[in-house]
C-alpha cells in the first residue's frame, strides 16, 4: 500500500533554498498564485533542515508575496518515495553534496538536481489568507 503524503505549514524562514531560480518563472508563479487565491502545490523539503528538494521557485514566490508560512511535504532522503538525480545526466546525485553545499551557505546552479517522488505528489488548495498568518 502506498504511503500518503502529509502537508505541514512551515515558516518560510525555516525553508532553505537549494538552487538558483529563473526570476521570470518566479514572477509567473506569483501572478498565478494570486489569481488562484490558493496555494496549489506543496514545497517538498528535507525534514530535518528544511532544504528544498522540489519547489525553489515556489519558495521565492512565497517570499515575494510576503507569506509567513508555506505548505510543505517533509521527507527524508532515505525515504523510498524519494529519488534524486543530476538534472542533465540523469545519474544518481550524491545526497551528501546537497547537505555540504547548504552547510557552506551556498546553493546549486539552476536545474542541478531533479527529485522524483513516487507516488506522485498531491494537488492542494490552501487559501492564501492562512499563509499570511
Amino acid at each position: 500500500m502506498a504511503q500518503t503524503y502529509q502537508i505541514a505549514l512551515r515558516l518560510v524562514c525555516e525553508v532553505l533554498q537549494s538552487e538558483q531560480v529563473d526570476p521570470a518563472n518566479v514572477q509567473w508563479l506569483c501572478d498565478s498564485i494570486i489569481r488562484a487565491g490558493h496555494w496549489l502545490e506543496p514545497i517538498i523539503v528535507e525534514r530535518s533542515q528544511g532544504i528544498v528538494m522540489d519547489g525553489n521557485h515556489r519558495l521565492n514566490a512565497a517570499l515575494q508575496l510576503g507569506l509567513c508560512r508555506v505548505p510543505c511535504i517533509q521527507l527524508d532522503y532515505a525515504d523510498p518515495r524519494v529519488c534524486v538525480r543530476h538534472w542533465h545526466t540523469g545519474h544518481a546525485f550524491e545526497v551528501a553534496r546537497i547537505f555540504n553545499t547548504i552547510a557552506r551557505g551556498e546553493i546549486f546552479p539552476y536545474k542541478t538536481t531533479r527529485h522524483v517522488f513516487d507516488p506522485a505528489l498531491p494537488v492542494i488548495a490552501i487559501p492564501l489568507d492562512r499563509l499570511y498568518e
